[in-house]
């Protein structure tokens, strides 16, 4: 073998491996790529996922449970549904009831690291509420557990409840409309 065919050879090896070492570099980084999406992707769905049953299983519920006895209790405290106040009871008893077991055995979709503490003033708020105002002969809070801060209304567990409602049912619309999932 002489000299130019030893160079030609070397050249053709070195073109072959070359064009081996760039299709296995472009393969390499085709898979990097593929794998990073598929790992955005299954967060983004894992996100999404997470935010409809907050919503769905969560504050929606608790949300819609509010919003209908905020209409209803201002008609049934200023005694315009007298002819039936054990069923206005039997409802908000009903609904405080399920909102306190959403509270207890959801409570991993809860936004955020903390129970807040307006939750657990809704529960004692409504515990005693319920104990007292069910009663049949008594349907009402006597003025010495009237005047318990426990007894009050959790205004701030409403608003909390809103407000939280609200946002996170943004940012799912957000994240719909940006992975055009909607």
């Amino acid at each position: 073998m002489d000299l130019l065919q030893i160079l030609g050879v070397f050249l053709a090896s070195a073109l072959g491996a070359g064009t081996f070492l760039k299709f296995s570099a472009e393969k390499v980084i085709e898979t990097g790529l593929q794998k990073a999406l598929h790992k955005e992707t299954l967060l983004t769905e894992a996100d999404l996922e997470y935010r409809r049953r907050q919503i769905e299983e969560f504050y929606g519920p608790i949300y819609a449970s509010l919003k209908l006895t905020s209409k209803i209790y201002p008609i049934w405290l200023y005694s315009n549904l007298t002819e039936v106040n054990q069923d206005v009871i039997h409802l908000f008893k009903q609904q405080n009831d399920e909102i306190t077991t959403i509270l207890k055995t959801k409570a991993h979709l809860i936004d955020g690291a903390e129970y807040p503490p307006e939750f657990i003033k809704f529960m004692t708020s409504t515990t005693i509420w319920g104990m007292y105002c069910t009663r049949p002969d008594q349907p009402y809070l006597p003025n010495h557990v009237k005047a318990l801060p426990e007894t009050e209304w959790p205004v701030d567990f409403e608003n909390h409840i809103y407000q939280k409602t609200e946002e996170l049912k943004k940012t799912l619309d957000d994240l719909l409309i940006k992975y055009r999932a909607k």
